[in-house]
């Protein structure tokens, strides 16, 4: 049991630790996902989001198999809603700092964008704060992602 931001006890499983910082990134039984901090247990939506970005500084395959695992060794449910994960990642990722941008343009995969990611993704590359490698990627993975919406 550990105490969210707002004062109420919840079961959890802490899964990342972040940067061995001895705060964690975990899940509770319905599948919501909260990062530890100083003031408790934030959810996604409460602003924990912006603890579970060092997550990005794994390799995409390095995180599934992480993940992978923790999930087996644990009493987790298998469809844990990553997609709420990832998503959230991808998201504040991108709105954050150009370093987090950077190495999440590695992590995406074309099935991951919508339109308005692909619209957040032209803006990046049009205002130019991002590194050339960066722009390029971006706009090769909505390349790839307008053709597989168009047939």
């Amino acid at each position: 049991m550990k105490k969210t931001k707002s004062g109420k006890y919840i079961e959890w499983t802490p899964i990342f630790d972040i940067k061995n910082s001895g705060y964690f990134t975990g899940v509770d039984k319905d599948g919501n996902w909260f990062s530890d901090s100083a003031e408790g247990l934030k959810s996604l939506d409460e602003g924990g989001g912006i603890g579970i970005l060092p997550i990005l500084e794994m390799k995409r395959v390095e995180f599934d198999s992480y993940l992978d695992e923790k999930i087996k060794s644990s009493d987790l449910k298998p469809d844990l809603r990553l997609s709420e994960l990832v998503d959230k990642i991808i998201r504040l990722s991108f709105g954050i700092s150009t370093y987090w941008a950077e190495l999440r343009i590695e992590w995406l995969n074309e099935s991951e964008i919508d339109s308005d990611l692909k619209n957040k993704l032209k803006y990046l590359i049009e205002n130019k704060e991002h590194s050339q490698s960066f722009r390029h990627k971006a706009f090769m993975k909505i390349k790839r992602y307008d053709r597989k919406t168009s047939t």
